[in-house]
């Protein structure tokens, strides 16, 4: 056995993982979170020296965990004709905002610089923030059966039917409107002087982008 095997099977304390976290696979964030609650993230330590081990090294048994309920029978409304068309398109968004979650919070821990991390974090927090805005919408559906409306999609959907009952002069004139919006948003974000509002900048872009093009091919 090396060194790192030898310190899995003694027990995997958390300062000699620390020594060969700097030996081995050097991370500083890595280091800051388990000094911070070695109980909680030793695991994590384990996983990323677990590679650098030699011989036959026993894997520690899984917590027994409750069996999660298929998304079809979480949410049963799904398979119903009167679902709103809006709620199914929501059930896709939702079932990629959570493994873009998940797959964004493990690369957290391989992060190198405080850039990466950023930019890794934000990823979870915004998927986060999103599969739980869609969790409101069907919770509150399953229990009243009807819609909550606060998800943008909502409001989305209005303008589409609004953009539908317009006249030819009404969608040219939305047509110049929109393509000046999206025209100020987009030097908003060139200038690059307020990162925090990037994100919100970022989301109002796409939105003006798709009803643009809603109203090109109303035009067509």
């Amino acid at each position: 056995m090396n060194e790192v095997s030898r310190w899995i099977c003694s027990g995997a304390g958390a300062p000699e993982g620390l020594r060969l976290l700097d030996k081995y696979a050097p991370n500083p964030y890595l280091r800051r979170i388990v000094e911070a609650q070695p109980a909680k993230f030793r695991h994590l330590l384990v996983a990323k020296l677990r590679p650098f081990a030699d011989g036959d090294i026993p894997q520690a048994a899984p917590e027994p965990q409750r069996p999660t309920p298929r998304f079809r029978e979480q949410w049963p409304f799904l398979s119903d004709p009167s679902c709103p068309m809006e709620l199914k398109v929501l059930a896709a968004d939702k079932i990629t905002a959570y493994h873009n979650a998940c797959d964004a919070h493990e690369k957290l821990f391989d992060c190198v610089s405080p850039e990466d991390c950023f930019e890794t974090a934000k990823k979870v927090i915004e998927n986060f923030s999103q599969n739980r805005h869609i969790s409101s919408e069907f919770d509150y559906y399953k229990e009243h059966g009807t819609i909550l409306g606060k998800h943008p999609i909502f409001k989305q959907a209005a303008k589409m039917n609004a953009y539908r009952k317009m006249g030819i002069a009404q969608l040219v004139e939305e047509k110049r409107r929109l393509e000046g919006a999206i025209w100020r948003i987009k030097s908003e974000i060139a200038k690059g002087d307020k990162p925090h509002l990037l994100s919100e900048r970022e989301s109002r872009l796409k939105a003006k982008t798709e009803e643009l093009e809603a109203v090109k091919r109303l035009l067509a």
